[in-house]
């Protein structure tokens, strides 16, 4: 291909082979199936999902809160975790509801769908081929803290 050095230009063919990537009407579920049964991974026991789906402690909370690390790049909120962690007595109780809604609804927010995308590039490849960057997303810090609490009781 040619050489793209509009920034408007390079955004749609970023978007374009990125969607394509990862487009959904290539995905065969039975195909996903399969390989997950091959690489013999554990099936979460009912106690397990039980453990998942209790209601969240204030006392877990405030743990991955406390384990967010510090001076990274926050989500499309902009709301970094030292921010959590300087107001977190006044957040405490709306964190907890939300993630009650969570676990009783089985529904996220959409803000938990939504993340800043950069591009890195790969190590040693031809910086001017799209296929030689990987895509790393930044998440809301509210989200990274419920995957924190989840991955934790697991």
């Amino acid at each position: 291909g040619e050489l793209e050095y509009q920034m408007t230009k390079k955004k749609k063919i970023v978007q374009k082979y990125f969607e394509q990537l990862y487009r959904e009407d290539g995905i065969n579920p039975e195909n996903i199936e399969q390989y997950l049964k091959r690489k013999g991974l554990p099936e979460i026991r009912e106690e397990q999902k039980e453990i998942l789906n209790k209601q969240i402690t204030a006392m877990e909370l405030k743990r991955a809160v406390e384990k967010q690390k510090n001076n990274k790049t926050p989500g499309l909120d902009g709301l970094p975790a030292e921010l959590y962690k300087c107001i977190y007595e006044c957040l405490e109780p709306v964190m907890l509801d939300v993630y009650s809604e969570v676990l009783d609804f089985a529904k996220l927010p959409d803000s938990w769908r939504e993340a800043n995308i950069s591009l890195i590039p790969k190590e040693d490849l031809d910086h001017k081929q799209i296929r030689n960057y990987r895509p790393i997303s930044f998440l809301n810090v509210d989200y990274e803290i419920f995957a924190t609490i989840m991955s934790e009781r697991l």
